[in-house]
């Protein structure tokens, strides 16, 4: 087995390529968790910047910031530390798994469970001298999980929770690579002693530019490439993206890895 910084190596050089205009085809087929694993989606996500004093920093109205930010009880010039994050996810265990281990916990398409979770990241952030850009780098990420079947709606996702738990490990993010990593994981399961280990990449969604070329694509803030789109354009969140695999190859994201139509960052974790 490739080691991470082999693999990140070779992701990188397909990446470059990707970047220059070469043509990669996009895998398809329906993305699903395997054995021992569980794909969860972010739903939502609430973050805010802090400094390394840990206040708040907000847009500076004054245009004046030569960061775009300013401390939120001072109006002092803001220079991001750290991205403080919570995040609302939701998705399915394969039935086998750690998180679905009998048949009768299964809710989607006779053997999957499905997973909710809160999770909260505390990510250092770092500043590019070449760009000024700011660039992620890792952080801890901790919070909350629980498995859920239907209790009085059918139709509407599951909501009664069967099996509850905390969760933990270090977030390590991979630009400019769409990815990054949770390491050191480790979960618990409510009235069970112990805990148990798990390991996770997170896709993070892009856009292409219109010709699959650099040119038109913008460096986010998380180290996406992708096209630059008006955020009063009513077709923004609903755009083409995809996610980069670990072979190299794109796979577009689904209709059903959308939120509201924003197509959401996907967890792949192994148990």
């Amino acid at each position: 087995m490739r080691s991470k910084g082999r693999l990140f190596c070779t992701l990188l050089t397909v990446w470059a390529v990707f970047m220059a205009g070469a043509a990669i085809a996009a895998a398809q087929g329906s993305p699903a968790p395997g054995a021992n694993q569980a794909f969860l989606y972010e739903m939502d996500e609430d973050a805010v910047l802090l400094n390394s004093a840990g206040q708040v920093l907000v847009p500076d109205p004054s245009g004046k910031s030569p960061t775009g930010l300013v401390d939120a009880t001072n109006g002092a010039v803001g220079i991001p530390a750290v991205r403080h994050a919570t995040s609302q996810l939701q998705g399915v265990a394969a039935l086998g798994s750690i998180l679905c281990s009998v048949p009768q916990l299964v809710t989607v398409r006779g053997n999957e469970c499905t997973v909710i979770a809160t999770g909260t990241d505390d990510v250092q952030l770092m500043i590019d001298p070449k760009t000024g850009q700011v660039i992620p780098t890792s952080g801890k990420v901790f919070g909350t999980y629980a498995v859920v079947v239907q209790l009085d709606n059918p139709t509407d996702s599951p909501e009664l929770p069967v099996q509850t738990g905390t969760f933990s490990g270090v977030i390590n993010f991979q630009p400019p690579l769409p990815l990054g990593f949770v390491s050191e994981g480790t979960f618990t399961i409510y009235g069970m002693s112990g805990s148990f280990p798990f390991q996770a990449v997170f896709r993070q969604p892009f856009t292409r530019s219109a010709k699959g070329s650099a040119k038109g694509d913008v460096l986010t803030h998380r180290g996406e490439r992708g096209e630059k789109v008006s955020r009063t354009d009513p077709s923004a969140r609903r755009t083409q993206a995809y996610y980069l695999l670990d072979d190299g190859s794109l796979q577009r994201v689904r209709p059903d890895e959308r939120a509201v139509g924003w197509p959401t960052v996907r967890f792949e974790i192994t148990f």
